[in-house]
């Protein structure tokens, strides 16, 4: 159906957001983590003596305007639509009937489902919607071509409800979820992440990602999901450090609500 035209060799175009994403970057770096001010930084050296903290305790917490937050949200959805990961499983979906992979098919799915994000992202409701940004000033994020994506399948039933995990730069990843109840305000929580979340959160790019790792000096370790080289997954939509950043968020464990083996892929 796109023969000859401009999908058959480049569509990158259509994903105008691209235009914002230094704008929308250097704003979220200004969203300083809890601790990088001196009148805080006292504050937070009691915090690392606590035995009993949780990460929670370590965020600063702001609201996002409605700009900001629209074109945060639209900037993950436009990375996690045009993932290869993701491509991978639209170009997949004739053998659902018994037909080959076709790379048309995979095009059409993913300008659907960003015109439906787009069209949610701009204009739907933004309640019930939080973001964690997670800043590493040691260790750095690594990104792939697969990510955390339990988010962009809902579009088809023109949602936004899930969870998702995007590396914008090396020193800054994004956690976003759909709380079942929130208030209104704050909507976003800023921490610095110790260098075991970094190593965790690397580890689930590593599973969801088969060929393409990009990282930023020092190559990471690469784990064994990676070797596969599949697009794996989580067997379920859980995972302990899921739990962890839903938790800053005001969700339940999802242990509570899944029967899970932690850290478990397929």
């Amino acid at each position: 159906m796109f023969r000859g035209s401009s999908w058959e060799t480049n569509f990158e175009s259509d994903f105008d957001i691209d235009n914002e994403v230094h704008v929308i970057v250097d704003r979220l770096k200004s969203l300083k983590p809890y601790g990088r001010i001196p009148s805080e930084f006292l504050g937070l050296l009691k915090l690392l003596f606590r035995k009993d903290k949780s990460l929670r305790d370590m965020c600063k917490f702001y609201d996002l305007n409605e700009q900001l937050h629209r074109s945060l949200l639209l900037l993950m959805h436009s990375l996690l639509i045009r993932s290869p990961a993701k491509r991978y499983r639209y170009e997949h979906y004739p053998g659902m009937i018994g037909l080959p992979p076709d790379e048309n098919v995979g095009k059409a799915n993913m300008s659907q489902n960003y015109a439906i994000a787009k069209r949610l992202c701009r204009n739907g409701f933004t309640s019930n919607q939080y973001f964690i940004l997670l800043h590493s000033p040691l260790k750095k994020f690594i990104f792939g071509d697969g990510s955390l994506d339990w988010l962009t399948d809902g579009l088809i039933a023109g949602r936004i409800s899930g969870r998702a995990i995007v590396s914008l730069t090396p020193f800054l990843c994004v956690y976003f979820c759909t709380p079942m109840r929130m208030h209104p305000s704050p909507n976003c929580a800023s921490l610095s992440v110790a260098p075991w979340v970094v190593d965790w959160i690397n580890e689930i790019t590593q599973i969801y990602s088969k060929d393409k790792l990009f990282f930023l000096g020092k190559a990471p370790i690469l784990t064994n999901e990676f070797r596969g080289r599949k697009f794996l997954e989580h067997e379920t939509k859980a995972d302990e450090l899921i739990d962890m950043l839903d938790k800053i968020a005001g969700i339940k464990s999802q242990s509570n609500l899944f029967s899970m083996a932690p850290r478990g892929v397929r």
